[in-house]
């Protein structure tokens, strides 16, 4: 891995490790064999852990999409920063992808929330 690559990923893994872990996690290259889709993976990734666990994914989210600007592409970030293995065949897939989670964890957090206020 070349030096830039891994500085990088050694960035992402200490700034956000939540996050990176989650990237990794299910976003490696088994994820279709273990989830069976992109969707799936999504789908898994954000209904995982405890709601305060994905209030803090939110957090590092929001720090790592503020840090990462209004950039073009994303993928660097996501390949060599969290070392995902999705296939993206432009940039518009991988910020659709980041928004999914974002969106996900979001709707997760707020089911949650509305549930245990009633």
């Amino acid at each position: 891995m070349a030096r830039k690559k891994q500085e990088r990923r050694k960035f992402h893994e200490e700034r956000w490790p939540l996050l990176w872990n989650l990237m990794c996690c299910y976003f490696n290259e088994d994820f279709a064999q273990l989830y069976g889709s992109l969707d799936g993976a999504i789908t898994a990734a954000v209904r995982d852990g405890s709601q305060d666990h994905r209030r803090a994914l939110l957090k590092e989210w929001r720090d790592w999409n503020f840090l990462e600007g209004p950039v073009r592409d994303i993928r660097p970030s996501l390949h060599d920063g969290f070392g995902i293995a999705v296939r993206f065949e432009g940039p518009m897939e991988a910020r659709y992808l980041m928004n999914r989670i974002y969106d996900g964890l979001m709707e997760t957090v707020r089911a949650e929330t509305h549930h245990n206020a009633s």
